[in-house]
């Protein structure tokens, strides 16, 4: 696996962790998300991405770091109903099991690490 595919491994697991969280209401696009939503919607037409290409997934940064190792940024709403501090703390714990899950199955041992944001609560 190349790095830029284990990126999006690590961002589509990492977003898959944060939405099954009980609390998680949605993960917050970023304003290049915004922009290309936007400009997709003016034209009528849905974005078209290469074959096997993800492209970014909202709400989820991954970035390589020194050394062999991973950041992965999770940026979300989540519901007033649940602390918001469990709600971090589950997510946190399932973006690392799911990047040491997508880490084991590729030829790079590497370590992450996970910092989730709460950008409003509903």
């Amino acid at each position: 696996m190349t790095a830029h595919e284990i990126q999006e491994e690590l961002a589509l697991a990492a977003a898959d962790a944060a939405r099954r969280t009980p609390g998680v209401a949605f993960l917050r696009p970023g304003l290049v998300d915004l922009l290309r939503a936007s400009a997709a919607s003016r034209t009528g037409r849905p974005r078209i991405r290469p074959a096997g290409r993800t492209g970014r997934t909202p709400g989820v940064h991954v970035r390589p770091t020194a050394g062999p190792a991973w950041h992965i940024d999770v940026q979300l709403v989540a519901r007033a109903a649940y602390r918001t501090v469990d709600v971090t703390r589950v997510i946190r714990e399932a973006v690392e099991a799911a990047a040491a899950g997508v880490l084991s199955g590729s030829d790079h041992q590497a370590r992450t690490t996970v910092t989730v944001t709460v950008t409003g609560i509903i």
